[in-house]
């Protein structure tokens, strides 16, 4: 049976048109459905007309959704299925979606990728293989993502990684020689850059040992640990103290001298 349209009113909302069907408010459309379905005052709709207006309805509504998702900021198709389907979306209405924004150049994994790495690299300190994983998380391919791993050049991991490790040598004064080491290495790796180039950036920075810096960092630490364990018996202390000062890269035989002075000054008062 078929219903005519008896009158149609714009909505508060922008872009927003009510239909009314035989004098009934019946549903509202975009205004992109209203012109490509030429619905207007005194139209006639059977139920298929219906049913393919409310399809379309929906898709345009979709396309909105993901248009003002991606207006804040550049996506992955992967981010855009994932937003829409939190929406409800049914998929064949996503993979409609999805198609109509990649015709648009409005989705492009490619670009995306490559402009992820050079802004990681410029404003960030993450290695290579952090910002892949980033990518990879984000549903680029891995030709994508080789292929945008090139925007990031050799010359400026190592710039990053040297201030990084600057950073971390600035942080580590208190520590022994051999783990401020220990510290710029994992905090490369941790940061995705190669154990190669932790090695290169611990070159090129050259840092050699302060002899007077380390004796008295050790002293600072040995007396921290000496306190701080007072009421463990003596050997059970020194034997404690001086595992934790090992792990720390000092060495034990100055770690010795040391509690050699701490203990004989405990027993004399």
């Amino acid at each position: 049976m078929n219903q005519k349209i008896t009158s149609i009113t714009a909505q508060k909302r922008p872009g927003r048109f009510n239909v009314f069907l035989d004098g009934n408010y019946a549903f509202s459309v975009s205004e992109d459905v209203l012109v490509k379905f030429q619905l207007s005052k005194g139209k006639e709709l059977d139920s298929a007309d219906l049913e393919e207006i409310f399809k379309a309805d929906d898709l345009s509504k979709a396309l909105n959704k993901a248009l003002d998702y991606l207006s804040y900021s550049l996506r992955t198709e992967k981010e855009t299925r994932q937003k829409l389907a939190k929406e409800g979306l049914e998929d064949s209405i996503i993979e409609t979606v999805i198609k109509k924004l990649t015709k648009m150049k409005l989705l492009n994994d490619s670009e995306y990728a490559k402009s992820y790495v050079r802004t990681m690299a410029k404003t960030t300190d993450k290695g290579p293989r952090f910002i892949a994983n980033s990518l990879k998380e984000k549903g680029i391919s891995l030709y994508d993502m080789e292929d945008a791993l090139l925007e990031y050049p050799a010359e400026m991991q190592l710039k990053n990684a040297l201030k990084l490790a600057k950073k971390t040598v600035a942080k580590s004064k208190k520590k022994s020689f051999n783990e401020c080491n220990q510290k710029i290495t994992q905090a490369l790796l941790n940061k995705g850059y190669s154990s190669e180039l932790a090695s290169q950036v611990r070159q090129s920075l050259n840092l050699t040992k302060d002899v007077d810096q380390e004796h008295e960092n050790l002293r600072l630490e040995t007396e921290k640990l000496w306190h701080k364990n007072s009421r463990i018996d003596l050997k059970k202390r020194r034997n404690k103290i001086k595992a934790a000062l090992f792990r720390k890269g000092f060495d034990l035989y100055e770690c010795d001298r040391i509690l050699d002075e701490l203990e004989n000054t405990e027993t004399e008062n």
